[in-house]
């Protein structure tokens, strides 16, 4: 029997190595630098459209940096999230849709509920524009967007208040809507300075004018998700349910993970169980995947997983603590002072899914403890407000950070198991410290890890 012999292609540089004392061949180098470099312009377009919610052409070097990657790019978001990338010669974005109502993140421009009310108002106003046939006139006043926004939400759905511009907080909110909107390039300022309109200057009013961007943030949405959002956030009795929207259970498991962690903070086995599961199963394909596609980590605990990112990256979602703001310090001190509760069985320990049910007389308690013990490194504001406003104050950054849900009708809140990551003392601790708790970390090498301490600055 006659052997066939078959030529097997070789990529190049592949099995030549050159003998000793040769130099590799030229060609093999230059093969090796250019891979390199494809490699690592994939990993930076992937970054940019993850983290860029619209790259624009006058952005130059990354436009052209993701549309050269469009296809695999969108081949990669076909494989694992369903979502698309909207491009044409003039803007780039990637349409994402969540699955649940995990809260986490928090924007440079908008932090307050009432700025991302202004946001969405303004997006109604563009498309009320278009629909009533007064959208080729894209330029208006910003006296006029007031008014209407006054107008229509006096009409008072759920009793919620009603805007009214004659308030400077609700003038603010309209100011850091309009810049978040101006820096997503759906408007233009075309005359007159927003400040002035803000301090109520004289009869100052301003030009602006939407852009096809606005449009795309409007055609993006999905009504059904928008309504099923909105019946979830409006029904009390939801308060501290899991947070998976009931019309998103259809997609598939691992899609829903990818999706949750992409837009962060964190995927709760609490909230989709089928879907961290399902994660588990894949964890060491999920892990590689995202290392090599985006240069990230993952990191697996028993009830949630999340991403890690490097520090000092030039892209990336905006810190969730800030250590010299008197609420971040409230915050981590209070979930150092969660932890010893708990270990030392001075409250309920946590239910099967990692989390803690308190009431808010519990919590109010232990925030009198931390202030009596921390109090004196506060900043005098903090050292003014009586403890049930510094408490609302700290349960709206824990929500807001992902690390809280509630208070419900009954005063019951949910402490997530994302709080076990944090503990802070003080640069001159008072001597009741108690000395930093060990927590077990599985990341990708899934080795036990030392819950780290932050030290506080200190105001005074």
């Amino acid at each position: 029997m006659q052997e066939t012999e078959v030529q097997q292609d070789i990529p190049i540089g592949e099995g030549i190595e050159p003998a000793q004392g040769e130099q590799r061949p030229t060609n093999v180098v230059n093969h090796r630098i250019r891979w390199a470099t494809m490699t690592a312009d994939l990993l930076k377009a992937h970054v940019t459209l993850m983290e860029k919610e619209v790259i624009h052409s006058h952005q130059g070097d990354l436009f052209r940096l993701v549309q050269h990657h469009y296809y695999t790019l969108q081949a990669w978001h076909d494989q694992h999230t369903g979502w698309r990338i909207q491009r044409n010669s003039s803007v780039i974005r990637l349409e994402r849709h969540l699955n649940a109502l995990t809260p986490g993140y928090l924007y440079e421009r908008l932090k307050e509920p009432k700025d991302f009310a202004c946001l969405t108002w303004l997006l109604w106003y563009s498309e009320n524009r278009q629909l009533t046939g007064r959208g080729n006139e894209l330029q208006f006043l910003l006296s006029q967007l007031a008014e209407q926004v006054q107008e229509q939400s006096a009409l008072g759905l759920d009793g919620e208040e009603p805007f009214d511009f004659r308030r400077a907080a609700d003038r603010y909110s309209m100011q850091r809507a309009l810049h978040y909107l101006e820096d997503l390039g759906g408007l233009q300022l075309v005359d007159g300075q927003t400040r002035e309109w803000v301090e109520q200057a004289g009869n100052a009013d301003v030009l602006y004018e939407f852009t096809p961007v606005a449009r795309s943030l409007v055609a993006a949405l999905n009504p059904q998700t928008v309504k099923s959002a909105a019946a979830h956030l409006s029904d009390p009795a939801t308060a501290l349910q899991p947070a998976l929207l009931t019309d998103m259970t259809r997609s598939p498991a691992l899609v829903r993970a990818w999706r949750v962690l992409l837009l962060g903070p964190t995927l709760f086995r609490f909230d989709d169980p089928s879907a961290f599961a399902e994660l588990l199963t894949h964890a060491d394909s999920v892990a590689n995947e995202l290392l090599d596609t985006f240069g990230w980590l993952l990191d697996i605990q028993r009830d949630y997983a999340c991403i890690v990112r490097a520090s000092g990256m030039a892209l990336g979602p905006i810190a969730p603590f800030s250590l010299y703001g008197t609420n971040d310090q409230i915050t981590l001190l209070l979930c150092q002072a969660i932890r010893k509760q708990v270990e030392t069985s001075a409250w309920s320990p946590p239910d099967a899914f990692g989390c803690l049910h308190v009431s808010v007389e519990d919590m109010s308690a232990l925030l009198y403890s931390v202030r009596e013990q921390y109090g004196e490194n506060w900043g005098n504001e903090a050292r003014s407000k009586s403890s049930r406003v510094l408490l609302q104050d700290v349960y709206k950054k824990m929500r807001q950070v992902g690390l809280l849900r509630g208070p419900d009708e009954e005063g019951q809140l949910l402490i997530l198991p994302t709080a076990a990551r944090y503990a802070a003392t003080y640069e001159k601790p008072g001597p009741e410290v108690t000395t930093t708790t060990r927590g077990r970390a599985k990341a990708n090498s899934k080795r036990a890890q030392k819950t780290r301490s932050t030290t506080l600055p200190g105001l005074e």
